[in-house]
């Protein structure tokens, strides 16, 4: 009995501004946030200051070209009529009730627009975001709006960008549970751009505001594979690694949630890496040259992050392609992310029938997570099971 993804559906926010751009914008704030005494004069001097601290240390538009983002803040100069950021009066931008109904309206738009034309109640819908907290959810607004009272709502919350991987888990035992029948929707909101703070100029915290991006993605989890492209689900696995609670944190805080993030990530993750994925390939019965034809939907947190796994794992440029072209694309858009990875692989034509996706991801803890997915282009029921399809072999 296989599980099988598919449907994948990668809505973009309503704006869209070039990473250089960005990168001006940000400097400006900052600017802002820091001189809000200061004369014309120098706080254009700051903004140039600035702006030359996120060329050093933020992502460079060749690795990043563009980020969407569900706020029109990020388009214009005005602060006065910022929604969030109105930096003359509120240094750090609005606090986080404002921020908080900012994302009750745009989720609930974003799933309104998912199911625009969905007439077929899934029995479980999962929502995913580390971003906002609102009840009821969106998911719970909309399941009640289309009269889909019998919809069990699921929420998979704050667990940064590895939370497709829990939430498929959430789905898969859910499906085992019912006897395997019905559906299960998982959608992704991510406003990440709601959280930034000008107010915070450290390197550490230029790194992360020229990462991350909005970004929502829908997509199916079942027991029946659809007539067209999906993958089968092999194999899952999820370890903490030792000592490193500090290294990534995401916490609540009354400007916004706030994140930190550790220089070694990369490195923490590149040393630990080679014996998770073996594992993870054991379990399903694939050997290590398996692994080295595979294709990979690495996580893209940042350019470094893509460096190191495929420096650590060996892979080719190929290998990891998929990843680069989503982060150049979009940006770090925390738990939605991976899903447009696996869009893309999908509908990739030089990755045929039968290849083998190995999809890797992280989050604070510090936590790898980790699946094994077959691509398939249309459903055969007379195909062989591959190794490790068996569902029970899931959660050994």
């Amino acid at each position: 009995m296989p599980i099988v993804l598919h449907t994948f559906q990668c809505l973009l926010p309503a704006y869209v501004t070039p990473q250089s751009a960005i990168h001006d914008w940000l400097a400006q704030a900052h600017a802002e946030a820091h001189a809000a005494a200061q004369t014309g004069s120098e706080r254009a001097l700051a903004a140039a200051r600035l702006r030359r601290a996120f060329d050093r240390f933020g992502c460079d538009p060749e690795r990043i070209a563009r980020r969407f983002h569900a706020l029109e803040d990020f388009t214009h100069h005005d602060w006065a009529r910022m929604r969030i950021f109105n930096l003359t009066d509120h240094p750090e931008g609005r606090g986080l009730s404002a921020r908080m109904a900012c994302f009750a309206e745009v989720t609930s738009q974003v799933f309104a627009s998912l199911y625009a034309d969905e007439a077929v109640a899934p029995e479980h819908l999962i929502h995913v975001t580390c971003t906002g907290y609102v009840a009821p959810s969106a998911a719970q607004r909309l399941a009640a709006s289309k009269g889909w009272l019998t919809t069990v709502v699921t929420h998979a919350y704050h667990m940064g960008c590895y939370a497709a991987f829990p939430a498929i888990r959430q789905a898969v035992g859910f499906l085992l549970a019912d006897g395997a029948a019905g559906r299960a929707d998982v959608v992704h909101t991510e406003l990440c751009t709601l959280h930034l703070n000008p107010a915070l100029h450290d390197p550490e915290q230029l790194v992360i505001q020229s990462l991350f991006a909005d970004g929502f993605a829908r997509y199916t989890v079942e027991t029946r594979a659809p007539d067209g492209p999906h993958f089968e689900l092999v194999a899952m696995r999820e370890a903490l690694l030792p000592d490193s609670s500090e290294a990534m944190t995401w916490q609540c805080a009354d400007w916004g949630f706030h994140m930190t993030l550790a220089r070694d990530v990369p490195q923490r993750l590149a040393q630990a890496l080679p014996g998770f994925v073996a594992h993870l390939a054991a379990k399903a019965g694939y050997t290590e040259a398996d692994v080295r034809r595979a294709r990979f939907a690495i996580h893209p947190g940042g350019p470094k992050i893509i460096e190191q796994v495929q420096a650590a794992l060996e892979l080719e440029d190929a290998q990891v392609e998929a990843s680069r072209r989503v982060l150049r694309a979009y940006g770090n858009m925390s738990s939605a992310t991976l899903p447009y990875v696996w869009a893309e692989l999908l509908a990739d034509n030089t990755a045929a029938d039968g290849t083998l996706v190995v999809s890797l991801a992280f989050g604070p803890g510090l936590t790898l997570c980790g699946n094994l997915l077959v691509k398939r282009l249309c459903s055969d029921p007379q195909r062989p099971t591959e190794a490790g399809s068996d569902a029970g072999k899931l959660w050994r």
